[in-house]
């Protein structure tokens, strides 16, 4: 071998020894490192086990996690960890484990309880169904109610009692250790006691659970528990009950009234809808039972028919068929008014007063009405086979309304009533008479009926009320510019109101004439008119409102004085009255009857027709109204543009049919 060769075996054997060195020195780095991971990665938590006497027995189990797990030590890699700790005779613990978890951890164990399995049992029949109410009671508390038990306590030292109301209660001493599982069959033994029974009336058959033990009064010897107990009697209905002999009432007694038995009385009725009484008890009809062998009093009855009574007897088991047919029973029936009012009876027309007919013996509602007056309905039951009268008096819707104290509707706008009896006056002037015109007839007439009159003169405000219930801004100005068709509209509008009867008929707008009778508005007649003016409160009649005098005393009325002189040629002298047009009702003080503008500010329509014809002079005229035909009617009185004395005479007339400026209007009715 040559020197070179040995020169590169020393060499090779120098490089497998590095190579050797090298591989060691890793290896180790590597577990150095691995070391050092671990020291940081790896967290390490220390059990202590609880209570001492079982810290060496517990057995500390993996469930879940990441982790090493030896005797009492637990090492995590991170997240949750799941153990267990386990010892006989004590319930197992579960620890979860997580980076917030301490490294020295106490675990406690709980002594696992003791169970008492019961099994309770009886000599007794019938146990089996009265077992389920033991009651099981532990150190007196009451823990269980059915015939056994199975329950969990603690280790330690009982008394278990078990009670049960048929039975005497059997109580236990018991020790329980830990884990323990205790069997007990506690026997029960049934009480005894008995039944006392009574029963009215007595000698009564009585079986109990089954079997006949006697007539009451009985006394019966038995065991606790529940006893069905049955008595019977002949002609009675039987009586089924339960006894109980407990514990606490052994000797329990009974008392029974028997029912007599019943038998079924089945009724039948025409009409159907009758009032049926049973013993003065109502029953509805069909099927009803009662006592047998005694009278019952059976009333049927319904108003208007003849009554049912009858005292009937059923026997046991009997069902006795009763039909009854009431028979109708029918009234007279009078009724008088003082009016010929139409009769309506139950809501149907059956003829006018007086009326007198035959009704059903049952309340009759009677209506009386008449047009003009208020309805009066009445309810009354005719007297069967007998004669009943009854008389109804009918009011004017006014008198009706003035009986109940509400106000009249013409209070409500203001207008102001008064009411006069007038007496024996000459309408018209004589012929001497200054002034005096052509139409000024003279004509006597008295006065029978009393009569209202408004104390002013309608006003814009009044009147407009009437308009589709449309009123302007408050005004006291005499409303003008009316027809005596409008006034007279006007009128029957307060009426209706009022309920009243229209004085005044209307068809389709066109005027057909007036009704004298009706106490409803209208116009004041010129008769009235003139009465008011010149004669009522006075000796005798006056030419003026004022008097006789033909000077025009001071604030007289509303006339054309010096003010209108730029509105008309001829005016009064030597007379002011400070309006130089229309003036407010009211403006100027009242005459001595107490109405106001009589004299002045607008003249008044009045009812009557105009004519120039003659009226009869041969006698005299009673509540006047006029001619009885005419194409237009009389207005009467002075207005703001009356310029001579002459016009503001009572005599003085003129007439129209349509609307002017200085003609307004206030209103009358009759009292009755």
């Amino acid at each position: 071998m040559t020197q070179q060769v040995i020169d590169e075996r020393i060499k090779q054997a120098q490089r497998k020894g590095l190579s050797v060195y090298l591989l060691t020195g890793s290896l180790t780095l590597m577990l150095l490192l691995g070391f050092f991971a671990w020291l940081l990665l790896v967290k390490g938590h220390s059990l202590v086990v609880a209570p001492q006497d079982v810290a060496n027995e517990a057995k500390v189990k993996h469930i879940a996690g990441v982790a090493w797990v030896g005797d009492r030590h637990i090492y995590t890699l991170g997240g949750e960890v799941n153990i267990e700790i386990a010892a006989d005779t004590f319930e197992p613990a579960n620890l979860v484990l997580n980076a917030e978890s301490p490294s020295t951890i106490l675990v406690t164990l709980l002594p696992s309880p003791g169970v008492i399995n019961a099994s309770a049992s009886s000599t007794a029949e019938n146990f089996g169904l009265l077992a389920a109410r033991n009651q099981w009671f532990l150190n007196n508390e009451l823990i269980h109610v059915g015939a056994n038990l199975t329950h969990s306590v603690p280790a330690g030292n009982y008394q278990l009692r078990v009670s049960n109301p048929f039975f005497n209660d059997v109580t236990q001493e018991l020790s329980l250790a830990r884990a323990q599982h205790l069997s007990l069959s506690p026997v029960l033994v049934p009480i005894h006691g008995s039944i006392n029974i009574h029963s009215q009336p007595q000698g009564a058959q009585v079986s109990i659970n089954g079997r006949s033990v006697g007539l009451t009064p009985i006394e019966v010897e038995l065991a606790g528990g529940e006893h069905e107990v049955v008595v019977s009697k002949t002609n009675f209905q039987t009586v089924t009950d339960k006894v109980n002999i407990v514990l606490s009432d052994t000797l329990p007694s009974r008392n029974y009234r028997l029912a007599a038995k019943l038998g079924v009385l089945r009724i039948s009725a025409q009409p159907s809808d009758g009032l049926l009484l049973i013993d003065n008890i109502e029953q509805p009809l069909g099927a009803v039972e009662l006592a047998i062998n005694r009278d019952h009093k059976v009333e049927y009855r319904k108003a208007g028919y003849s009554q049912f009574r009858q005292n009937i007897r059923v026997t046991a088991d009997e069902t006795r068929p009763l039909e009854i047919t009431l028979k109708p029973e029918f009234g007279t029936l009078v009724i008088n008014s003082n009016v010929p009012a139409e009769v309506n009876i139950n809501g149907k027309r059956v003829g006018k007063i007086p009326y007198n007919g035959r009704l059903s013996a049952v309340t009759q509602t009677i209506q009386l009405s008449l047009g003009g007056y208020r309805s009066v309905t009445r309810s009354i039951v005719p007297v069967a086979n007998k004669t009943k009268s009854l008389t109804i008096t009918l009011l004017t819707e006014f008198a009706a309304r003035r009986q109940e104290g509400k106000a009249l509707f013409v209070d409500s706008l203001g207008i102001n009533m008064r009411q006069f009896k007038g007496n024996a006056l000459t309408l018209g002037s004589v012929a001497n008479e200054t002034g005096r015109r052509r139409n000024e007839h003279r004509v006597d007439v008295d006065f029978s009926r009393r009569f209202w009159v408004s104390a002013q003169e309608i006003t814009v405000s009044q009147f407009a009320a009437a308009l589709n219930g449309k009123t302007p801004k408050s005004s006291k100005l005499p409303v003008t510019g009316i027809s005596w068709l409008q006034a007279a509209q006007y009128c029957n509008w307060l009426s209706e109101q009022e309920g009243l009867p229209l004085f005044y008929r209307f068809s389709a707008g066109r005027y057909l004439g007036a009704d004298a009778l009706s106490a409803g508005y209208r116009l004041p007649t010129e008769a009235e008119w003139e009465w008011l003016a010149k004669k009522s409160n006075r000796a005798s009649s006056t030419r003026y409102v004022w008097g006789n005098q033909d000077t025009i005393p001071h604030d007289a009325g509303n006339f054309a004085d010096s003010s209108r002189k730029s509105e008309q040629a001829i005016v009064l002298q030597n007379y002011t009255d400070k309006h130089k047009g229309l003036a407010q009702v009211g403006s100027f003080k009242a005459d001595r009857i107490g109405l106001f503008d009589m004299a002045g500010n607008v003249s008044e329509w009045v009812h009557d027709y105009y004519t120039n014809a003659f009226p009869d002079m041969s006698q005299r005229h009673i509540d006047y109204l006029g001619a009885a035909t005419g194409d237009s009617w009389v207005y009467k009185g002075g207005n703001y543009q009356s310029g001579r004395v002459r016009e503001l005479r009572v005599a003085y007339r003129e007439f129209g049919s349509g609307g002017k400026p200085e003609v307004g209007f206030r209103i009358a009715r009759y009292d009755n």
